[in-house]
């Protein structure tokens, strides 16, 4: 899913989207792709 559609979907302040985002990153839960012109969020298995 396309980062920035989910960060709006998500309806968090800017400062909770980031703390939530990097404790996923963190317990290898999701990654961030960065493709030509998108960045692209993936779960993790």
């Amino acid at each position: 899913m396309n980062l920035s559609d989910q960060k709006t979907q998500s309806g968090l302040s800017n400062k909770g989207w980031v703390k939530g985002m990097k404790g996923l990153a963190k317990h290898g839960l999701t990654k961030v792709t960065k493709t030509a012109d998108s960045l692209i969020v993936e779960l993790q298995e």
